[in-house]
């Protein structure tokens, strides 16, 4: 029956009518205000877009356990001789991502950061380990963190509007000046020798000028074909499939 109807709105958006497409407009409309209230995720994920709009990147708060089990293996087998290593998951969304990095480092402490006040709370409530940590983005705690072994930007630095495969310019106001700004604040946080992690973005960890104090790992899994737009330094669309590095290490000093 919803799927029906769902199915007659849409088609009614395309009508020669402007009543009906009027009314697909109006049902789309109530459709979204019941889901801002019924649904305390959507709601989070608007209420942070609307009020973090200066340092808010991706809006979806979706993820799993070992989602990056390459990368993972590939950060645990570069820090196995550090004593007490500290990682950063930085857009830590729901946590798993923190609790799956635990566990291919049991002697780590593990810090995840997010900017929805929302995922975080759902962070802490399934945490259960001394070693985990949660932090809002804009907290002092984060502001001051530094030392950090590795850094994990996993499925952040974008925007679902620029998986648009026909957008030839980066949507809005993420452009390619505010994530250089944000590598370069995490690169600043990161100690020499320490590894940095970025996956699914819309722009390139190497067009920064940060990737001038960063070498590629050597591991087997470490660059990857991408079939998902990617944006220059002047924010128009260069590809939409290529291969990128996904982990790099810090020069040391």
């Amino acid at each position: 029956m919803e799927q029906a109807l769902k199915a007659r709105i849409q088609a009614w958006s395309t009508s020669p009518n402007p009543l009906l497409r009027a009314l697909s407009r109006a049902f789309r409309s109530l459709g979204y205000v019941r889901r801002f209230i019924l649904n305390s995720r959507i709601r989070s994920e608007q209420l942070t877009r609307l009020f973090h709009c200066a340092s808010h990147y991706q809006g979806a708060t979706y993820s799993e356990p070992d989602r990056y089990p390459e990368l993972f293996t590939a950060c645990a087998s570069h820090l196995k001789n550090t004593p007490d290593p500290i990682i950063l998951s930085f857009g830590c969304a729901t946590g798993e991502e923190a609790f799956s990095l635990a566990e291919y480092l049991p002697n780590a402490t593990i810090i995840g950061v997010d900017i929805n006040s929302w995922c975080l709370r759902q962070c802490i409530q399934k945490n259960c380990s001394p070693c985990i940590q949660f932090l809002h983005n804009s907290s002092p705690n984060y502001a001051t963190l530094a030392n950090l072994d590795a850094i994990f930007c996993m499925a952040v630095f974008q925007r679902s509007e620029n998986r648009n495969h026909t957008a030839a310019i980066a949507h809005g106001n993420f452009t390619f000046a505010r994530f250089e700004q944000q590598i370069a604040s995490l690169d600043a946080k990161l100690k020499p020798g320490g590894l940095f992690f970025i996956d699914h973005s819309d722009f390139s960890f190497e067009d920064t000028t940060v990737a001038a104090h960063y070498t590629p790992l050597e591991f087997e899994d470490n660059q990857f074909l991408h079939k998902r737009p990617l944006f220059g330094r002047d924010n128009a669309l260069i590809t939409t499939q290529y291969t990128m590095h996904r982990a790099f290490q810090k020069h040391s000093a």
